[in-house]
């Protein structure tokens, strides 16, 4: 059973136990927290026991009964004692459950429509390296490549470049771009040794050398930080007109639709947008509000935003808009959507970035809310409908 299934199976029982009146404290206390986490989490909640409460009335106890055994015997290999607290747990847990929550038994098949067959792979190592001078260098080759920037710039195996820093005496600032496509993702490490995963459709800015007390490079889109610690010199990344200053540290931001959020792993950063500036710790997510120039700070869990530099999607309780959004940009995929409603519907979902986007979307497809057609390197985001519908 992944994390993220043991976590949703979690949620279920608690709701189902409070409504069922069989809830100890700890466990009250558990869902609490979880509602806390999040105002996404709160509605979740609230729809859970509506769902609950309405398929009560409608559903069987022997149908659902049913579901849950087959559940158990796949899940756990025994049977457990029936109670009520069970049966209303299986109705979270189902595959047509309020909020998306996915469970991952490989039952059922999808019914991922294709009017071509088209082949649409998983994104990788590439990009596109502008020397100070201007030139373009393309890094998806397989072979080696060396050149000769002012700096040793090493790309191996089309999916990484290494800057090693040297002496030099010029007083003008030299710059390279790493810009990187959809349908990419590619490691570099500065000069100075710190290491950054850049994500598909992102672009870093940075110099051949880092000169003075004060390191700093531009980020478009979204970049995974791991700082070589220099107290004399602190590092900063400016992102969608936010300062992220930091001594040594690990963090990951994103700039995508024109929101900028960090999210701190280990270390301290100090976030400054316009007047306001934040100090974040470890486990904290801040977000810029650029409408009135506020930042906003949330506790998280932050392996669900770090994931991606792993080969992983990780979504939990993400809006499709969103959902759709990661996955054309890694799969260089266009995206519309039957309606504007459709992009509100929440899913959580995991899996491996290098595997086949269908297999991504019948897991959606399970929940009987949504149906995806393919057609080229189009994905149309249509209503559920039963056969013959």
């Amino acid at each position: 059973m992944t994390d993220l299934l043991k976590k949703r199976f979690d949620v279920a029982r608690w709701i189902a136990g409070e409504i069922a009146g069989t809830l100890d404290e700890g466990e009250r206390a558990l869902l609490e927290r979880w509602r806390q986490e999040s105002p996404r989490y709160e509605e979740e909640y609230r729809e859970a026991r509506a769902y609950i409460l309405s398929r009560e009335e409608r559903a069987g106890k022997e149908m659902v009964k049913g579901e849950w055994q087959r559940f158990e015997r796949k899940h756990y290999g025994r049977r457990l004692v029936w109670r009520t607290v069970a049966r209303y747990a299986a109705m979270l847990v189902l595959p047509l459950c309020v909020a998306g929550w996915l469970w991952f038994s490989g039952d059922g098949e999808g019914r991922l429509s294709r009017t071509e067959d088209t082949e649409i792979v998983p994104g990788g190592g590439k990009a596109l390296l502008i020397l100070a001078n201007g030139q373009s260098v393309e890094l998806w080759d397989e072979k080696g490549l060396q050149v000769d920037t002012g700096g040793s710039v090493v790309s191996a195996a089309g999916e990484k470049v290494v800057y090693r820093q040297q002496a030099d005496s010029s007083t003008a600032e030299k710059y390279n771009t790493l810009v990187v496509p959809r349908g990419g993702e590619f490691f570099l490490e500065l000069p100075d040794g710190t290491r950054v995963w850049l994500n598909s459709e992102s672009k870093l800015h940075f110099p051949l050398r880092f000169k003075g007390n004060r390191r700093e490079v531009k980020l478009e889109g979204e970049g995974y930080f791991e700082v070589m610690k220099d107290a004399t010199a602190p590092f900063h990344v400016l992102a969608n007109g936010a300062d992220l200053r930091v001594l040594g540290t690990s963090f990951n931001v994103t700039t995508y639709r024109g929101r900028m959020v960090a999210t701190l792993v280990e270390g301290r950063v100090c976030l400054t947008y316009r007047d306001e500036s934040v100090l974040m710790l470890p486990n904290v997510q801040a977000e810029v509000l650029p409408e009135n120039g506020k930042i906003v700070t949330r506790m998280v869990d932050v392996k669900h935003y770090t994931l991606w530099k792993d080969g992983i999607f990780y979504f939990e309780g993400a809006d499709l808009a969103t959902i759709m959004e990661r996955l054309s940009q890694w799969y260089d995929v266009n995206v519309t959507f039957g309606n504007e409603e459709l992009k509100k519907s929440r899913f959580s979902v995991e899996m491996k970035r290098y595997e086949h986007i269908r297999d991504l979307l019948m897991k959606i497809e399970k929940t009987h809310k949504v149906r995806f057609l393919i057609q080229g390197r189009e994905v149309r985001v249509e209503e559920y409908r039963e056969p013959g519908n």
